[in-house]
């Protein structure tokens, strides 16, 4: 593989990663729609399925993030391999300038730590959050809102 066959390809995972949060935001906005309009008055065996199928997407989305970022150190180690054999154009060393110093790894773990987040915060929302208690129904209650 040369140069010229890895940056097209560094370009284009570029391209696939945005398409791939896209995705992840679309998933995660469309199940939090369906959860305010229509979970919030389901039973608790229709919230679990509803969460189990969203599980399933969102670890098929997780696994397709973790597979882009293995295709992608290999792409980077094949520009570190070429810098060693037959150097590389100013492209190209900014691409593995830009691996090296850690941005992409930072990125990573940004993305990891806010699908962790955003979980968490729907398997809470789906199963304990108290959707439409206002304080006056609280304080009807004679609970704490």
């Amino acid at each position: 593989m040369t140069e010229a066959d890895v940056i097209p390809q560094l370009v284009e995972f570029m391209n696939v990663l945005l398409v791939g949060i896209s995705v992840y935001f679309t998933i995660v906005s469309a199940y939090l729609v369906g959860l305010h309009v229509f979970l919030v008055r389901s039973g608790f065996l229709m919230k679990l399925v509803a969460f189990l199928f969203f599980t399933l997407i969102f670890g098929f989305l997780m696994q397709f993030n973790y597979g882009v970022g293995v295709f992608h150190r290999g792409l980077v180690d094949t520009l570190a391999l070429l810098e060693q054999t037959s150097g590389l154009s100013p492209a190209g060393q900014a691409a593995l300038d830009s691996a090296r110093s850690g941005l992409n790894a930072k990125v990573r773990t940004v993305m990891w730590l806010g699908s962790v987040a955003t979980y968490l915060a729907l398997f809470y929302l789906t199963f304990f959050h108290q959707w439409g208690r206002t304080t006056e129904t609280a304080e009807a209650e004679g609970a704490q809102p």
